[in-house]
């Protein structure tokens, strides 16, 4: 199937969900969602592997994983299933092992490119002898892009498995390309905006740790309360990709 919705009727869909939905996607998995919002700085620190040497951060980044697909597979069965949704009903059961399997590598592969690529920036600045910024970031910029985007694209289109391992059980990838029923662009952005301030999150934490300083604490908060509103963003997306997907 092509996609037969344009991109403005993905945003308006999106924010009606969000709207009508969203204090039942919230009230779905209350303690996963606490427990998800809790330990998320520590996850934010160990998604790039710098601080896999402490069995404290890497025990809370799992546990902020476990809770994370929790929330999503009770947020995917309520914007799919709508009122009929039981948010006890599959827990604990096969589709939600699956879901968990789907996600966390879904997960692993962002966290691996981010680590990868972490040093970019100081790599380029160092190979072009302490440019401008101008040049800098005109460097830079479509430097990351090439590595990013074909990421971010093929994330984009296997995310659409999770709603759907959350309502049937099914977690394979079969047909998943072609059930994206708007433009991919939307959700690409929407996920290169996540993984960027996951980054910014990252890079405060990590200076708030090494120097100790109050400098910038402020804006680092920010990012990762924003960082958690972008999640319940994109995956209210997603599941409305998915469940407009099936309906046409």
């Amino acid at each position: 199937m092509s996609q037969t919705f344009g991109a403005r009727r993905y945003f308006f869909a999106t924010a009606s969900v969000i709207r009508h939905q969203g204090r039942a996607m919230l009230a779905a998995a209350p303690w996963s969602l606490a427990a998800f919002l809790l330990s998320l700085p520590f996850a934010i620190l160990a998604a790039t592997l710098a601080w896999t040497g402490s069995a404290l951060y890497m025990l809370l980044a799992l546990i902020n994983l476990i809770a994370f697909a929790r929330v999503t597979f009770a947020w995917h069965r309520v914007v799919v299933l709508g009122s009929g949704a039981n948010p006890d009903a599959a827990r604990g059961g096969s589709a939600e092992a699956r879901h968990l399997m789907v996600f966390g590598v879904l997960v692993l592969i962002v966290a691996v490119l981010a680590r990868a690529t972490g040093d970019l920036p100081y790599v380029l600045y160092m190979l072009m002898n302490g440019p401008d910024t101008n040049k800098f970031l005109a460097a830079l910029v479509p430097a990351v892009l090439v590595v990013w985007l074909p990421v971010l694209v093929c994330v984009a289109v296997l995310t659409l498995s999770l709603p759907r391992t959350a309502v049937t059980g099914d977690a394979s990838l079969q047909g998943i390309r072609a059930a994206m029923p708007y433009p991919r662009w939307p959700l690409v952005l929407a996920l290169a905006v996540l993984v960027s301030l996951g980054g910014f999150a990252h890079s405060g934490l990590t200076e708030y740790l090494h120097y100790a300083t109050n400098a910038g604490l402020l804006w680092t908060a920010g990012y990762v309360v924003l960082f958690a509103v972008m999640t319940f963003v994109v995956a209210a997306m997603v599941a409305v990709a998915y469940r407009d997907g099936v309906r046409r």
